[in-house]
Formats: structure tokens, sequence, C-alpha cells
């Protein structure tokens, strides 16, 4: 029976003597594993949190950022947003004007619950000794279950919970019009934090908290595991509270296990600036493989950050390009003999090579020509914007997870902020822009995209919408040139070359309103100087 408590510790609350029942069941949860004594079917549930934890507390999915302030999302919100993470981090070193790190482990609460303390302070010590190394003085956790563990065993670090810093920061207008808060059952420990978080939604005024309520949603200790009857009991009764009002909890465990029972569970994060809705419950699968992105992703940035990485990756890059632009092999006439011997993988081969070039800053004009010679006026175009937009993508893709920092350096800063800006403003309309009047180099433009906060699906539909002009002008061009050297028809030329001026008119007539709605005129940014590296493009090079 002692198994069976979720240690949310509202006992204490509600005992008239001020008992602490949850203790003397944690003592006996513990003195129940140190003596070898655990029943069966408890065993098993502590088998699966300890599992759960070392997990979490291993590589792939353990990272330790470098900094004096970190933040530690925890396991449910790592695993259910990690795109929410690293919104919730900008909006942290935006508020405390310093860098903050990314801590992703987890604080083995899961076993300490389930009363295993002794695997709980041997991973404490681990994480104590890996914070020290990153000269972490401050910890803010998005879990109100690491809060309450790493203050208790961590007493040298100062620990917050993030809402502490963010809770201004809600926008409280988005709210339900009508909701039930749910406090998560740690709250219970920290009551200045639930009356903090009030607080701040009291300033809605198209929003209403209709009632809230602090209370353990079932999913505490190895309950759900041991009891799923009992936990469901837990949640249906704060779902029964709610009645038809929508519930809005700050615990990712809550949110999913309140959404289980069929209610309308929003996350709190939720309602934080650029963050969307967080889904109440993901699978354990798709939890584990954020977790992973999420970790893969801070491990590469951390790797990327060594002064000597961006450098060498680049120069092998760069060697690279130049060694096979020196073959020929990224030249027409290469490219025209190696698609002609393998007819079937052509147009993958093409695409592949095409999506290499602006990466490497090569020229991609002869791909697009060499196109529309081999294949024509329409499969030349689909091959090239294929391949176009797949080699946009990739430079994007470096400069966002990888190679941010070095580019920063690379670069003007009025350059990429007046881009950055530009997109904060007009969204898609930037990249419309900048793809129909060559502001940057086209290939140069690629990176600095990634260094703006414009989201990828906007950035990959504008990017292939208004490449299209100037990608039909030279694959027509090209499929004009086949058309004459190979039937003598002057009526292809025609053709061809009616179809490339159609394209470069269609191109110019957009520019003049973009040119309004962007400002040009006034706040263009001084263009690069110096001549750069294979700047080819269909829009750009236009």
């Amino acid at each position: 029976m002692a198994f069976l408590c979720a240690g949310c510790g509202a006992c204490r609350e509600t005992c008239p003597l001020g008992l602490n029942p949850a203790e003397v069941l944690r003592q006996a949860r513990e003195a129940a594993i140190a003596g070898g004594s655990v029943p069966a079917a408890a065993g098993k549930a502590l088998q699966e949190a300890l599992s759960f934890a070392r997990s979490g507390h291993r590589f792939p999915f353990r990272h330790y950022g470098a900094a004096a302030t970190v933040f530690w999302p925890g396991c449910g919100l790592a695993g259910t947003s990690p795109a929410a993470v690293k919104k919730i981090r900008a909006l942290m070193e935006r508020n405390l004007a310093e860098p903050v790190g990314i801590v992703m482990d987890c604080c083995f609460d899961p076993a300490g619950q389930m009363g295993d303390a002794e695997a709980l302070q041997k991973a404490l010590a681990e994480i104590r000794v890996k914070l020290q190394a990153g000269k972490a003085d401050r910890i803010v956790t998005g879990c109100l279950s690491c809060r309450k563990v790493l203050s208790r065993y961590l007493p040298e670090f100062r620990v917050e919970f993030v809402l502490d810093i963010l809770g201004d920061e809600i926008e409280v207008n988005r709210l339900p019009e009508a909701y039930l808060l749910h406090h998560p059952c740690p709250v219970l420990m920290f009551p200045e934090i639930g009356h903090g978080i009030e607080d701040a939604l009291s300033r809605a005024e198209t929003a209403r908290m209709e009632d809230s309520l602090a209370a353990c949603c079932g999913k505490g200790g190895g309950l759900a595991t041991l009891a799923p009857d009992l936990s469901g009991q837990f949640a249906r009764r704060i779902v029964r509270r709610a009645g038809n009002l929508p519930i809005v909890s700050y615990c990712t465990g809550c949110t999913g296990q309140l959404g289980k029972q069929g209610q309308k569970a929003e996350h709190l994060f939720s309602f934080l600036p650029g963050i969307k809705p967080l889904p109440s419950g993901v699978s354990m699968r798709r939890h584990w493989l954020n977790r992973f992105l999420l970790s893969a992703e801070l491990h590469l940035r951390g790797l990327m950050s060594k002064k000597w990485m961006p450098v060498l990756l680049l120069a092998l890059l760069l060697v690279g390009g130049i060694g096979l632009n020196r073959l020929g092999f990224f030249s027409a006439e290469r490219v025209v003999a190696m698609l002609k011997q393998h007819p079937v993988a052509a147009p993958v081969i093409f695409m592949v090579i095409y999506a290499v070039s602006p990466s490497l800053l090569l020229p991609s004009i002869p791909l697009t020509v060499a196109a529309g010679f081999l294949w024509g006026p329409a499969w030349g175009v689909v091959f090239s914007i294929v391949g176009a937009t797949i080699g946009s993508c990739l430079p994007f893709f470096l400069a966002r997870y990888i190679l941010g920092g070095f580019v920063r350096q690379r670069f003007n800063p009025d350059h990429w902020t007046w881009l950055t800006e530009k997109v904060e403003k007009h969204g898609w309309k930037a990249v419309a822009f900048t793809r129909l009047i060559p502001v940057f180099p086209f290939n140069l433009l690629n990176y600095l995209f990634g260094l703006t906060p414009i989201p990828f699906r906007h950035y990959l539909i504008s990017t292939a919408i208004f490449m299209l002009p100037g990608c039909i002008a030279f694959v027509a061009f090209g499929s004009s040139l086949g058309a004459l050297l190979l039937t003598g028809s002057m009526r292809g030329v025609v053709l061809g070359l009616a179809l490339a001026a159609a394209a470069i008119l269609l191109s110019v007539a957009f520019k003049p309103y973009f040119r309004k709605i962007m400002g040009t005129d006034k706040n263009e940014p001084p263009r690069p100087s110096g001549k750069t590296t294979g700047s080819g493009s269909e829009s750009g090079e236009t």
C-alpha cells in the first residue's frame, strides 16, 4: 500500500494535526527497497521509473550548456515541444540580458518518488559536478517537480521556476474566454509560485479564470503503473471540477493526463510570445525522438561553437567545391555527359548536384540552362526548381542549426539585422522581395535567412514560388538552344525566348509591389563589398 502514494503532499495540507503521512510512506518505500522486500508489482513499476530516469540521464539525451544561468526544461517539456524549449530560452535571454544555457538531464524524481533514495542521490551528485563544471550558479526549471528536487538536494544553486521570470510575458488575452486554472501538485510546496501565476493571469481583459485548483492528476509516483484505475480517479476528479470549462495548467504531465480523459487541457507555456500550442500529450516514441533531436542539435551547436570547427568545415567545403569545379564536375558539359550515361537516374543525379552547388557557393545558372537543353521547358523547370529549392534549404539549415555563430561573425551585422527586421515585419514577403530583387548575392542570402526567425515552411514555399520566374527564363533559354542545335528548328527558339521574356516581365511586374511594402528606397542595406564567389541564381542573377 505504501507504493500507492502519489507523493503529492495533499495529505499534509489536509491533516488537521499537521502530520505528514506522505513522508511516512516515503520512508516505508525506502525501507522496503533497502531491505529487498519490494512486492513484485511495485518492483516492476520501480524498474520502469529507473529505466526512464537513467535513459534521460545518459548520452544521447543528456546535454549541459555552459553558462552562469541555465534553463532546465525537464523531461516532459523537452519531450513534448523542443521548439518551446528553444523559444523559452530566447525569451529568458532577452529578459535577463545574459546568455542562458540549456541543460537536458533527468532529475531522477520518478525514481525518488518511488523510494529509491540511493539512485536519486547518486544521480544528483553527478548533476552537481556537471553544473559546476559549466560554471552554473542559477537553475531555472520548466518543471515544478525538477524545481522541488533540485532545490532540496542542490542548495548551493539558486533554483527558480521559469514563470517566476516570464510570468509577465504571458499573453493573457489569448487565454480561453473562461477556464479552470489547474496548479500541479508540487505547487503545494511552493504556494508563492501559484499566487504569482494567478496574479499574472488576473491582468487579462478578455479571459476569465472561473476557478483554480491545486491537486494531483494521478500521474505522480508509480500510481499510473500500479493502479491505473485509481490514477484515473484523480484525473476525473479534476475534470468534474472543470465541468465544461477548458483546463489550463503549467505541467506537461498534468495536461497529458487530463487530455486522456477527453478534456481540453492547454499548457500555460503555449501563451508565451511566439510559442505554438503545446500538445496535451505525445506518444512515448515521439517523446524520446523529440529529446534526442533537441539534444543532438544542442551538442552539434556546442561542437560548432569551437572556433576551429566552423573554419575547418568551411575550408573543406570550399576546397572540395573548388577542386570539383576545376575538374569540370560542375560544368554544363560534364553534367550533360554524365546525365546521358544514366538516363533513368538522370533527374535524381541532376537534382542532387543542383542541391549541393549553392552550399559550396558555386554558380547554378549552367545547370538550369542544361535542364532546359536536356528535358525541355516543362520537365526542365520541374527538375531545376526542385534542385534549386533543396539547394536553398541546405545553407538555411546550416546557418540556423550549425554555423549560426560563425555566419554572424563573417557578415556585416547591418546585413542580417536588416534582413531580420524585414522578416519580423513582413514575414514571407521578405523572402519574395529578396528573391525578385538581388539585395544580396543569392547563395549568401540562403545562409542569412537561416539567422532570421522566419518559419521554415514560409521560407520554403516563398523561395520555391518566387525563384520560379527566373528558373523558367533560364530553362526556356536552354530549351531553345536544344531545339536549335538538335533539330535546327527556329520555332523552338522563338517559343523559348518568348517564355524567357514572359518570365522576366512577370518578375519585373512584381518588383514595384515588393519595393513599396518593404520600403527599400529608404531602408535598403549597404551592398556587400567585393566580388562574391558563385552568386549564381535564377532570380538573383536575373
